[in-house]
């Protein structure tokens, strides 16, 4: 597995599996199998798994008082390294 968080694509930061994990709370391996399931063709985020971004979004924000993905994804980071 890559420790790839994202990467600009266009201009704009794509979210890797890794990065999709982190802000979600779902573990990368949930992520690639429903990724694979679909064929590389877009799909929905399951419902549950947006409550649990929604939860991680709102704990970050308290932490940091910040709302941005990139920040985000650092803060889960360092959480799941345990420093």
């Amino acid at each position: 597995m890559s420790d790839e968080l994202y990467r600009y694509i266009d201009g704009e930061p794509m979210l890797a599996p890794k990065g999709m994990s982190l802000l979600l709370g779902i573990p990368v391996e949930e992520i690639q199998a429903e990724s694979n399931r679909h064929n590389g063709q877009p799909w929905n985020l399951p419902n549950d798994w947006i409550k649990s971004g929604k939860r991680r979004s709102k704990e970050y924000q308290a932490a940091t008082g910040r709302t941005d993905m990139l920040g985000a994804l650092e803060y889960w980071a360092q959480k799941e390294a345990g420093q």
